[in-house]
């Protein structure tokens, strides 16, 4: 854990500085390895088709792209608003910006709030940025995705493993936050030397049994 990486001072600035020196910082759109990992995780996905979805930390938009192709709705949010323009531009080019809308989002505190009577996400996904939550406030993200997340949906989590400088939560303890928590249901768990790939449930049965033939 590096102690001067904080929420509320640095964390923007960083990530603002980080898209503006380089429109691909950790190489998404180039790395097999990035590539692969995106496969694994629309691959692992509980359900074909999603209402609505929730991607915090949409980046540069690579994985948002896929979302909209699977899902009726994509609300993709960022703390940078130089990602949010590569984003907007990423979504454009493949063709795919008709049904996301992106939203500026300092988590947990610009969760959406989801009105009494209004829909819910039916998938949140959660990938590469749950590690530079502070305890208290991964806390809070555990607690917003359960109440907003629709009967039957998916909640992904999946987050590389090595140390790095900014990272404030390890990645098994991020994992093991939404594991904990009541009403949840573990679906899936992927892991590999680099990364971990989970997903959640508030429904505990099994892609087959959905799908009534087990």
């Amino acid at each position: 854990m590096n102690a001067s990486f904080k929420p509320d001072d640095q964390r923007g600035s960083y990530f603002e500085q980080l898209y503006r020196q380089d429109a691909d910082p950790w190489l998404v759109r180039q790395r097999w390895y990035e590539e692969r990992k995106r496969a694994l995780l629309l691959a692992s996905l509980p359900q074909q088709h999603y209402r609505h979805a929730y991607e915090p930390g949409c980046g540069n938009g690579e994985l948002t792209v896929e979302l909209a192709r699977r899902c009726e709705r994509v609300l993709a949010a960022d703390l940078s608003a130089e990602a949010l323009g590569l984003a907007q531009q990423r979504l454009l080019d493949a063709g795919c910006s008709g049904n996301v809308s992106l939203a500026q989002h300092r988590l947990p505190q610009d969760w959406p709030r989801i009105l009494p009577g209004a829909e819910k996400f039916g998938l949140i996904v959660l990938s590469e940025i749950a590690y530079y939550l502070a305890t208290e406030e991964l806390a809070r993200v555990v607690k917003h995705s359960i109440a907003s997340l629709a009967p039957g949906g998916s909640i992904v989590l999946c987050h590389w493993r090595a140390p790095f400088a900014q990272r404030i939560v390890s990645t098994v303890r991020v994992h093991a936050a939404f594991q904990d928590a009541p009403g949840l249901h573990r679906v899936l768990r992927h892991e590999e030397t680099d990364f971990l790939l989970g997903i959640w449930s508030n429904d505990a049965r099994s892609v087959a049994q959905r799908e009534g033939f087990a």
